[in-house]
């Protein structure tokens, strides 16, 4: 399935992929199985559970690790700290600033969770 999906993607850009294409594609298949496996559990299907969790595990062999949410917090208080930033307004204008740099090395659902508190606390 991995396979297919790179080849779908390679196909419809008309190029071969590199290594943050590659890393998109790759990331966009174990986001659908980590949705599956919310959905089936509740519902309560534990051999669907179970299923979906085998191949993210399998799919999460080919993702480079991801950043420790202490990594990313610290990423997130460097980039604050060079900007004057206040209030849950300046929420997108963090993301802006880190996501060329963390993405595809930290999940952004939780960078933006942590930007979100941090701004919070401030």
């Amino acid at each position: 399935m991995l396979r297919a999906a790179l080849k779908n993607e390679q196909i419809a850009l008309g190029h071969p992929l590199g290594e943050l294409e590659t890393t998109a594609v790759v990331s966009r298949i174990a986001k659908r199985h980590r949705e599956s496996i919310e959905q089936f559990a509740a519902a309560k299907r534990a051999d669907l559970v179970a299923h979906e969790e085998a191949q993210l595990a399998t799919v999460e062999q080919y993702l480079p690790q991801m950043m420790s949410a202490e990594d990313v917090e610290a990423e997130v208080r460097a980039a604050m700290s060079g900007m004057d930033v206040s209030g849950p307004r300046a929420q997108g204008q963090i993301m802006a600033a880190l996501s060329p740099r963390l993405r595809g090395k930290a999940d952004m659902k939780l960078v933006s969770t942590i930007v979100r508190d941090i701004l919070g606390a401030t």
